[in-house]
């Protein structure tokens, strides 16, 4: 299976061999700007020039005079766009692909989902974008970035991604451990700012202390330097709190077991790194965590800044709308108003608070356009795959929707919400 994308990558590679510039368009979140950077930094090293842009998703042609495009992150849900562009194109996704793509001139599709591996959950877009780097040379520390996009769309350690990590780990470039996969820092502050898992201990500072003090653990100490016997204790004591707060118990996988780290990247927490770069980009300030994938030393500081403040804007906003969660017959959702975050807040509520039937988060921007985030785990992806109900019902109201079968998202405009509620209620009860 893996061969298979390694066959397509080739002939990516091909292509790129009759280009000196590419354009690059990619997802604004972790595994879109890990992806961004490992293409970028293989382009870089073949001596070939590139400019990057961002996207939150592709809803319409992009405008683009360059003769070889590459879509990362993206592309494979939108056959249309993808077939309007008279450009050579590569695409490099890991969405399920929707309807067939008829390009104009010479193209390349990497997708998992094309090779017989699962884009939800055995690798990510940024793994696929290591493919096709290690097909155009060794570039091997590339799977130190690729992590990031595994760890930010909380894939599983399982097939394409495992792969590139044992390749990490026998080239030197990633260390792993067993222990729990968490950010670094004092324990203390690692507990409180924690969103996966998500602990809810956020201004609950006396119930932290009773928590550290229960367990036995010294809430100034480094998370990094805890022994085995009292990082056993804190799993134990984490796993007993999740259990109590009606979380999905596979939650325990994203966070147990193994984690890892770097060695020549600037932030060596891979669990940190990940958060980083996703904050930087939902802060709007991808150009940032690019250029902490590209080891730029430079925006470090900046980027762990804006990692900080977009944490605790999160833990607020959870806070704030959790006791405004809407409960259908067969899902549960939410309706904002020009909220910053969707996709982070769906994540924790789906995974933490209201794990017992898919969530839909909507936020009605000041446009007027709607953009919804749905969230489900894998037991109900085995009965209801939530790209197709998004797509679906999105299309039924004059929109677009799509993804995976377990994270999934759509645009419609704000007059139709109650009609799309109404559908994917329906849909997810068939």
């Amino acid at each position: 299976m893996f061969e298979l994308l390694k066959v397509e990558a080739r002939k990516a590679v091909k292509i790129i061999d009759k280009h000196n510039f590419a354009r690059i368009f990619t997802h604004y979140d972790a595994d879109g700007i890990s992806s961004g950077a490992i293409i970028a930094t293989a382009l870089i090293r073949k001596g070939i020039d590139f400019h990057i842009s961002f996207l939150s998703g592709l809803n319409e042609c992009v405008e683009c005079d360059s003769d070889l495009i590459i879509f990362a992150d993206m592309g494979s849900g939108y056959p249309d766009v993808i077939s309007s562009i008279d450009a050579d194109i590569i695409v490099i996704d890991h969405h399920y692909p929707v309807g067939k793509i008829q390009p104009k001139r010479d193209f390349a599709h990497i997708n998992p989902h094309l090779a017989g591996l699962d884009g939800s959950f055995e690798l990510s877009a940024s793994g696929a974008a290591y493919v096709f780097a290690e097909e155009m040379s060794d570039n091997y520390d590339l799977t130190a970035i690729s992590l990031l996009g595994i760890i930010g769309d909380k894939q599983k350690i399982a097939g394409g991604n495992a792969k590139i990590i044992q390749k990490g780990v026998e080239k030197g470039f990633i260390t792993e451990k067993e222990g729990l996969r968490m950010i670094s820092g004092k324990v203390r502050d690692v507990l409180r700012l924690s969103l996966d898992p998500f602990l809810d201990f956020y201004s609950k500072e006396e119930e932290l202390e009773e928590f550290l003090n229960e367990i036995g653990i010294d809430g100034e100490k480094e998370f990094d330097e805890l022994s085995r016997e009292e990082e056993r204790r804190l799993a134990n004591g984490i796993a007993l709190r999740i259990l109590k707060m009606n979380a999905y118990p596979g939650v325990f996988e994203t966070f147990m077991g193994k984690k890892f780290y770097f060695r020549e990247e600037l932030i060596k927490n891979a669990v940190t790194m990940s958060e980083v770069i996703n904050a930087t980009g939902r802060k709007s300030a991808h150009s940032i965590g690019f250029a902490i994938c590209m080891r730029d030393e430079r925006y470090l500081e900046k980027g762990m800044d804006l990692w900080r403040d977009f944490t605790e804007e999160i833990h607020k906003e959870i806070e704030k709308w959790r006791h405004e969660v809407k409960d259908g017959e067969c899902i549960r959702y939410l309706v904002m108003e020009d909220e910053a975050f969707t996709s982070p807040l769906a994540s924790v509520f789906s995974r933490y608070l209201f794990s017992d039937k898919p969530f839909i988060a909507l936020n009605i921007k000041k446009d007027g356009q709607v953009k919804v985030s749905a969230r489900a785990n894998p037991i109900m992806a085995e009965r209801k795959n939530l790209a197709d109900i998004m797509k679906e019902a999105a299309e039924k109201v004059g929109g677009k929707g799509g993804g995976h079968s377990i994270a999934a998202g759509a645009n419609i405009t704000a007059d139709k919400v109650e009609e799309f509620i109404k559908e994917v209620d329906r849909l997810c009860c068939i």
